[in-house]
């Protein structure tokens, strides 16, 4: 019994070393690239540091009782989960509050949070118990159990959140080709999404062409004008964008370029003083430099590993939930991560998206902090199975050797 328990609490030793490696390395550099948001906000670089400790500390505690909470469970939130995030949304999306140029934020019961975050947990929660029912047969089962609701979740997140959205979108798009879902309907839904995506756009122009005055439009209302002069910048047409985004382009290309081999060791980093959200948007480029090419090759790599751990779960899950589950949360955090890496070395447009359990942030940190612990709670629930097949196998044993005995008596 002893031996069960522990193991409960254990789940996978990969994902457990993967959180503690993370943990610290968002200590470390939260630490070493906070100056210029520490003298902005009047305070130091440890406190920012032990704000960011108070928030992996509260992520432990998020992710211990995820991760002893059952399977039986989150198939039984999943819905419920959907509905409450999709609430959330759409409240955000009229009564939230303003931060870095986008309403994403959310005050309740005196707590400010980031509802897309949580609601990315719950969207992909929600998808891998729609896979599990294993109902979609025809491409109308499709239209009504999977992409009408994934519709209508995603825009609201888009809207003030585009990165955000298509991060999302590409997660449930490999989701679908893992699955067990025909590919003429991922195609068909993948069809309908670039019509529609190109009604929007092409009504936008039409909108912003005939208005001859400067009220309000369809873009300037939504993130989607930012995100047009994002791609024409990165594109080198049209406009420039604004000249602080630009300069957080070049300070994160100067930061990368100046790492060299080894880099500057952390805490000797120039770009950290001038570039802007450098403990969260830009964090990777700061490694960079302080840590070099092979900080920066080995932070890549830990992305890597928590994805390979999440295909080795996930090829030991006989059921499609637990698979999906595990599958669609690594899948999330490991594109999310790359996304970042790809906008600090110039690859990308801007995105605003963070390094995941990396980044300075509070909701960042307890949604993935949530994801971690029930992919934990689906390694864990493995190893009971394992665990109890064991036990069964020794009391066979023992019920043979004891028949035997009998039987020569």
């Amino acid at each position: 019994m002893s031996v069960k328990k522990n193991i409960r609490l254990k789940g996978d030793t990969s994902l457990w070393a993967l959180i503690i490696i993370f943990s610290l390395l968002s200590l470390i550099f939260v630490y070493s690239s906070s100056s210029r948001i520490a003298v902005m906000q009047h305070t130091t670089t440890f406190s920012i540091m032990l704000k960011q400790m108070r928030f992996i500390l509260i992520g432990f505690g998020v992710i211990y009782l995820c991760h002893i909470f059952p399977l039986g469970g989150y198939r039984k939130l999943a819905y419920f989960a959907y509905i409450g995030a999709l609430i959330l949304l759409v409240i955000t999306l009229f009564k939230g509050e303003s931060r870095n140029e986008g309403t994403r934020w959310l005050t309740m019961f005196g707590f400010r949070f980031q509802p897309s975050e949580f609601a990315k947990i719950a969207l992909i929660l929600f998808v891998a118990k729609v896979l599990e029912e294993d109902k979609i047969v025809a491409f109308k089962d499709f239209l009504l159990r999977l992409f009408l609701p994934l519709l209508a979740f995603i825009i609201p997140i888009i809207w003030e959140g585009f990165s955000t959205g298509v991060l999302l979108t590409v997660t449930v798009f490999i989701m679908l080709l893992i699955s067990r879902v025909r590919f003429s309907h991922i195609a068909k839904g993948a069809g309908i999404v670039v019509l529609l995506v190109g009604l929007l756009y092409g009504g936008m122009v039409l909108q912003r062409t005939l208005k001859k005055d400067e009220g309000p439009t369809l873009a300037s209302s939504s993130r989607l004008e930012t995100v047009e002069k994002r791609i024409a910048d990165f594109l080198g047409i049209g406009e420039q964008e604004a000249e602080k985004e630009s300069d957080q382009v070049m300070y994160s290309k100067v930061a990368i370029a100046t790492g060299g081999i080894g880099g500057k060791i952390p805490g000797n980093g120039n770009l950290r003083h001038v570039l802007p959200l450098s403990n969260s948007d830009y964090i990777y480029s700061i490694i960079v430099e302080e840590t070099g090419l092979i900080g920066g090759v080995f932070v890549i790599g830990l992305y890597f590993w928590l994805l390979y751990s999440v295909i080795l779960i996930a090829k030991d899950c006989k059921k499609v939930f637990s698979a999906m589950l595990v599958c669609g949360l690594g899948i999330l955090i490991v594109t999310q991560a790359m996304i970042h890496i790809l906008v600090n070395v110039g690859v990308l447009p801007v995105t605003g998206q963070t390094l995941p359990l990396i980044s300075s942030g509070g909701s960042s940190v307890l949604a993935v902090s949530i994801a971690f612990g029930m992919m934990l709670s689906v390694s864990r629930a493995l190893q009971d199975e394992r665990l109890y097949t064991l036990e069964l196998t020794e009391e066979e044993m023992k019920s043979v050797t004891g028949d035997e005995k009998t039987e020569q008596s």
